[in-house]
C-alpha cells in the first residue's frame, strides 16, 4: 500500500506578510518624503524667482527715476522752497514722516497718477520704513499733495544709499546750498532677509544745468570794451594813413 504525501499549504506566513510590510512601509515612507523635498523645493524655488523679479522690477523704476532727475527746486505744499535734489526727510512731507528718506528728487515725464493735461515735471521720494522700500510720487511738482506711498520691496534687513558728488567723493547725505545741484550717480544698496545684499550703480540725470543769465553789467561792460577797442583801431588807423600822406608829398 502506497501512502499518499500531504499537500502542501499554498500562501504566506505570518512573518512572511510582517516582513512584506515592512518593507513597503519603508518604500512608501521614502516615497513621500522624497515627494515633499521636491514640492518644497519647488515653493522655495518660487518664492525666490518672485523675489528677484520683484527686485528687478524696483530696479528699472528706480533707474528710470533717476535717469530723468532735472535739476528744478520746487515748493511743497507749505510754500517751502526744496532742492532739486535732497536727502532730507522734511522734504517727504507731513503724511510721509513714518520712514527714513532716502533720497527725493525732481524728474520730467509724465508718472504713474498725473492725469491728462498735467505738468510733465514730477516729484518722487523714496525711503525705507518698517523693513519696506516705498515709493512715494505727488501728483504735481509746486505746491502738490503726496500720494499713499507703494511698497516696491518688503522683508528687507536694511536699505543703504550713498552719492558722488561733482568732485568724484562718495557721501551719505545730500544736501548742498545750491538748490539746483544733483549728484553724479547714486549708489544703493538693498539686503532682503536670508539673501545676500543687491547693490546697484545707478546714473543721475543729465548732468545739465539751466544756463544762468548774464547780468546787464557784464554785458554792458564787455559793449564798453569792444567798442574802445574797436575806437583806438580806427585812430591808430589814421595816424597811419597821415604819416603815409606826408611822406609821400616830402
Amino acid at each position: 500500500m502506497i501512502n499518499a504525501a500531504p499537500l502542501r499549504q499554498q500562501g504566506f506566513t505570518l512573518v512572511e506578510l510582517l516582513v512584506a510590510l515592512f518593507v513597503f512601509g519603508l518604500i512608501s515612507a521614502a516615497g513621500v518624503t522624497l515627494l515633499r523635498s521636491s514640492a518644497d523645493g519647488q515653493i522655495a524655488l518660487k518664492d525666490r524667482l518672485s523675489g528677484h523679479s520683484a527686485l528687478m522690477r524696483s530696479a528699472n523704476l528706480i533707474e528710470s527715476d533717476l535717469a530723468q532727475v532735472v535739476p528744478r527746486p520746487v515748493r511743497d505744499s507749505l510754500g517751502r522752497a526744496q532742492p532739486a535734489f535732497t536727502s532730507n526727510p522734511s522734504a517727504l512731507g507731513q503724511d510721509n514722516t513714518g520712514g527714513r528718506a532716502l533720497f527725493i528728487f525732481t524728474r520730467t515725464g509724465l508718472s504713474a497718477g498725473n492725469v491728462d493735461g498735467a505738468s510733465a515735471i514730477a516729484r518722487i521720494g523714496y525711503d525705507f520704513s518698517d523693513g519696506a522700500l516705498r515709493r512715494i510720487s505727488w501728483r504735481g511738482a509746486d505746491g502738490a499733495a503726496a500720494m499713499p506711498a507703494v511698497i516696491l520691496l518688503d522683508e528687507l534687513t536694511s536699505v543703504s544709499v550713498r552719492f558722488r558728488d561733482r568732485a568724484g567723493q562718495w557721501r551719505s547725505d545730500w544736501s548742498f546750498a545750491d538748490p539746483l545741484e544733483i549728484p553724479r550717480a547714486a549708489e544703493l544698496t538693498i539686503t532682503p532677509k536670508s539673501r545676500p545684499p543687491f547693490r546697484m550703480m545707478l546714473l543721475v540725470g543729465t548732468q545739465l544745468r539751466p544756463a544762468e543769465p548774464r547780468g546787464e553789467e557784464e554785458g554792458n561792460s564787455q559793449g564798453q570794451g569792444q567798442g574802445q577797442g574797436q575806437g583806438q583801431g580806427l585812430g591808430q588807423s589814421g595816424d597811419q594813413g597821415q604819416s603815409e600822406g606826408g611822406g609821400t608829398n616830402g
